[in-house]
């Protein structure tokens, strides 16, 4: 449920509210005629005459008498019949005049019940007040002014109307409100208020404040019971909660803009604790309910043993019924499940804890024992079957010796060991990247304080290996340590079936260093590995967060990526790109190599730095930022470099360098000097920026554009023919293949040493494919440059092909294969940058092998035998009619089972049918084959010097339709 569908759900049943109060409205009151007082305005023949006083009604009717009163003629509001239209359906109308009478003011809200349809008409010039008007604990006041007028209409089906003017109306209650139980629990306001308000080019917006809200969750006996006096009241400043609904944001809490609000409240007792608690905004079948949750920590007096509740709480219905006043129903409260339930046990030796909890996709469980001689952790995700997916459960299990663990040899130690397991989950690579990246990868591999994390290490594996139908999940996992653990590192290896098979590792090393439980230097690399043959693809992520050196944060990411296959990827990346490259796809953004020197007391210095390698480009850059001020006065500077080198065509490089200090006073600058210029070169040389110079309100800035130098004398060597690297090429074995066909045409199955020579290639099957291919250089496309040398610009292709008999490659299917652009093409500079690292490209075809010389045949065995598993029960035979006797007793021979499989020739065949030429009157014959003749279906051109007649008389027909 999201805000703007909370707030249809509430405008929905407000609306089928109103509908029913006008309804019961105008079956009540008399029809009356047009109010005269509307004649000659934007109200003349929808505005009918007044009615003496509101009848009874409703909830929503005896609401608008408890705030405006009975509408009589003391009233500022009076109660109208309204007819927006000749012949529509009868309404009523709310309207507001002006004290000084109709003519000079008047603002009208018209209700018909059929849809309903609510129109606002404020007459032009109108600029009327409603002041404060007290009834009981309700005061109501409102404002309303339309210079040019205001007429709109607002209901279903119909357009949004603009705000033709401003209206603010504010109701306000005062004095306690309660709801709940008794002696708890139960919730109260101090008071509440109601404002709509309307502006032109803005939404019209609805805003409801509770107003001291205070709240009680547990009964008065178990609060007695734990040491709370009282209904449990929730101490803290009494909260001012804030509802906001409107067409752009929906119906939300305006401090958060979400359907969930915290509370400054808290429980106070000597064995309670609290989390936090929050109030919530839900929908339980299709009916709106505030729900009041606390998340709490409680032990009973001289017991080892404690419980923690997530979430649990009341919650009550808001209802809009005719029959009971639009609000909370008390007598509808119930209590909210808890989220989650965890307890903590700790009877030395044994101390541990356990939770279970409630996820988005089912539930969610985790247990953590330490029993002294060994620590032990299960965690577990559960999601029942429904209509889309069967059941799925992830279990991750851990068992941490003590130290020192089980020693190893040279001061390694074996620390934990574990595993993980799912049925029916993936992998998700972009949720297992996001966890190395923010330096969470504890939360899969042997998590520390698992039972206070609880909630976020479920939630992480949930997300980290979804639901996945058929897809199964198996990881064993270890932790080594060295030196007293000053050194630690836990792995896991996850493999993923069935095929397409991925393997993924994930990996923390932590380096604490002197002591790793405080220590002055702590280094932590988060690793994600992935592999998949099947792409095939190797992917390596390294993350540093979560490092620090004596107080200094440490930061970076590095990553490798090769990928083959369809989209062929190189990328090597510390700490990010060049800001021109475009990442490929599924490369993560990475955080810049940095280093935070901020010792405080006003002073600051920041390094950055990176360096990607790809097939086409190197790049490298950083920056160092400085920052030395008190109080907003003081010095900031900085120095920043992003540099490109290419090394094809020929050596060229691009360095961008910006630079600038500036002296600030109180928060201004007060002087300051810049400088961004970009160097580009050798030969010719080219430098370009802007540079600016900043005295208190004195700027100058100048750009320059400046070139020189010659392209060199002598061009780059040229590189060798292709046609030198290309026959050593098709002279290799491997150039040459022939593939066995992908399903036999008879049935005959060769045996091992057949099927041996076939993979050798020492013979080829008679049905093979040919296949020959190359990377030396890409077919069909035009290349300018060879092994990154410039060439003649040539294209290559393969003309025919001679297996026997020559086979002209223009109808043979062609091969593609994986090439470097920069190896054979000239790539400008952005181009080195956005290329992909490999393209496709033809590197050879596929050859049928009629006409090749085959070898001399020999006999062989073509016996065969049949078994059934489990056997078939005997037969028992029949004296059939027909031939099946003579087939049951006499032997079949070889040759004759043989014949059996193979594919009969047409019994029979259809001769193309005889030409004659006839009379066109009478079908008489007149030559009777002329199909060898010519091959023309012209019969004058088919008898053309043999027959002396005129074409008009003459007809070519099949043989059999002429007369006899």
């Amino acid at each position: 449920m999201n805000p703007h569908e909370l707030l249809e759900q509430v405008a929905g049943q407000l609306r089928a509210l109103v509908q029913h109060a006008v309804g019961d409205l105008v079956r009540t009151l008399p029809e009356v005629g047009e109010d005269p007082s509307a004649a000659g305005t934007v109200l003349a023949g929808r505005l009918l005459r007044v009615h003496d006083r509101l009848p009874g009604g409703d909830s929503l009717v005896e609401f608008v008498r408890e705030t405006l009163g009975d509408l009589d003629a003391a009233s500022p509001v009076r109660l109208h019949g309204w007819q927006r239209a000749p012949g529509a359906p009868l309404g009523v109308a709310l309207v507001l005049n002006d004290p000084s009478g109709p003519e000079t003011g008047r603002a009208v809200l018209g209700v018909t019940a059929d849809g309903p349809v609510f129109d606002v008409v404020v007459t032009p010039g109108a600029a009327l007040t409603l002041p404060q008007t007290v009834r009981g604990p309700w005061s109501v006041e409102a404002t309303v002014t339309a210079g040019q007028g205001w007429d709109a209409a607002f209901g279903p089906g119909l357009p949004p109307a603009p705000p033709g003017g401003a209206a603010a109306i504010r109701l306000r209650r005062t004095g306690r409100l309660a709801a709940g139980m008794t002696d708890g629990p139960g919730i109260s306001v101090d008071g509440i208020a109601l404002s709509v308000t309307s502006e032109p080019d803005k939404p019209a917006a609805l805003g409801l404040e509770l107003q001291g809200l205070t709240a009680a969750v547990l009964p008065a006996a178990l609060a007695r019971l734990l040491g709370i006096g009282g209904a449990s009241p929730m101490s803290g400043p009494p909260a001012q909660i804030v509802l906001r609904a409107d067409r752009a944001g929906g119906l939300r809490f305006a401090g958060t803009g979400g359907l969930q609000v915290p509370l400054p409240l808290r429980l106070n007792g000597p064995a309670v604790s609290t989390r936090g608690a929050a109030l919530e905004l839900t929908s339980d079948g299709g009916t709106p309910r505030l729900a009041l949750s606390v998340s709490a920590s409680a032990g009973l007096p001289g017991l080892p043993l404690s419980v923690h509740l997530d979430r649990a709480g009341i919650d009550l219905p808001v209802t809009f019924s005719p029959e009971t006043r639009p609000g909370l129903d008390p007598k509808q409260l119930r209590e909210l499940i808890p989220d989650g339930i965890g307890t903590e046990l700790n009877v030395p030796p044994i101390s541990g804890g356990g939770l279970v909890r409630r996820t988005p996709e089912g539930y969610g469980g985790l247990i953590s024992v330490d029993l002294g001689v060994l620590r032990v952790q299960a965690v577990a995700s559960l999601r029942p079957p429904d209509g889309t997916a069967p059941t799925s459960f992830l279990v991750l299990l851990a068992a941490q010796f003590p130290p020192p663990g089980i020693q190893l040899g040279l001061g390694f130690a074996l620390d934990a060991v574990g595993g993980l397991v799912g049925v029916n989950r993936r992998a998700d690579v972009t949720a297992l990247q996001q966890l190395v990246c923010d330096g969470n990868a504890d939360h899969v591999l042997f998590p520390d304080r698992a039972v206070e994390r609880a909630q976020e290490i479920i939630g992480s594996l949930g997300s980290a290996f979804p639901v996945a139908p058929g897809r199964i999940l198996v990881g064993p996992m270890v932790r080594v340590t060295w030196g007293a653990r000053m050194v630690s590192l836990s792995g896991a290896v996850i493999l993923e079936l069935p095929a397409p098979t991925r393997a993924v590792l994930l990996g923390r090393l932590l380096v604490g260093l002197p002591d790793p439980v405080v220590p002055l230097i702590r280094l932590q690399a988060s690793v994600l590995g992935r592999i998949e043959p099947a792409v095939p693809l190797v992917e390596l992520l390294v993350s540093l967060s979560g490092s620090w050196i004596v107080g200094l944060a440490v930061r970076g990411e590095i990553y490798l990526l090769v990928r083959g296959g369809q989209q062929p990827e190189f990328v090597l990346s510390a700490g990010g790109f060049h800001p021109r490259y475009i990442r490929p796809a599924r490369v993560p953004a990475l955080d810049q190599l940095q280093v935070d020197l901020a010792p405080g007391n006003g002073f600051g210095l920041r390094m950055e730095a990176y360096f990607a390698v790809t097939s086409n480009a190197v790049m490298f850059g950083g920056q160092v930022q400085m920052d030395a001020t008190i109080a907003g006065c003081g010095v900031q500077g900085w120095l920043g470099l992003d540099a490109l080198f290419v090394f094809d065509p020929v050596f060229a490089f691009s360095v961008r360098v910006r630079a600038g200090v500036a002296v600030r006073a109180f928060g201004h600058r007060l002087a300051g000097i810049a400088l961004d210029f970009t160097l580009e070169g050798p030969a010719p040389w080219h430098a370009f920026g802007t540079g600016g110079i900043s005295v208190l309100f004195w700027d100058v800035e100048l750009d320059f554009d400046i070139r020189w130098g010659s392209p060199p004398a002598t061009q780059q060597k040229g590189g060798r023919d292709p046609i030198d690297a290309l026959n050593p090429e098709l002279a290799k074995t491997k150039a040459w293949a022939a593939e066995r066909p992908a399903a036999e045409r008879t049935a005959l199955v060769f045996t091992p040493a057949a099927n041996e020579k076939l993979n050798e290639g020492s013979l080829v099957h008679p049905d093979a494919t040919l296949r020959v291919t190359q990377r030396v250089v890409p077919l069909g496309v035009p290349i300018a440059r060879f092994e990154r040398r410039p060439v003649p610009q040539q294209t290559w292709t393969i003309k025919d092909i001679t297996l026997g008999r020559p086979q002209p490659a223009a109808g043979l299917p062609s091969l593609s294969e994986q090439f470097v652009p920069g190896e054979f093409f000239d790539l400008a500079e952005d181009a080195q940058l956005t290329e992909p690292a490999f393209v496709s490209r033809a590197g050879g075809l596929l050859a049928g092998t009629d006409g090749v010389r085959t070898g001399p045949g020999h006999r062989v065995d073509d016996g065969y035998e049949t078994g059934y598993e489990p056997p078939l029960p005997e037969r028992q035979f029949s004296v059939w009619p027909g031939l099946f006797h003579r087939e049951a007793v006499h032997a079949v021979s070889a040759a004759e089972r043989l014949e059996r499989w193979r594919t009969h020739e047409a019994a029979v065949q259809v001769r193309p049918a005889r030409l004659s030429v006839a009379a066109t009157d009478t079908l008489a014959p007149l030559l009777d084959d002329v199909s060898m003749v010519d091959a023309t279906s012209d019969a004058w051109q088919a008898v053309s010097g043999r027959l002396a007649r005129p074409q008009e008389t003459l007809r070519l027909v099949e043989s059999w339709e002429v007369g006899r």
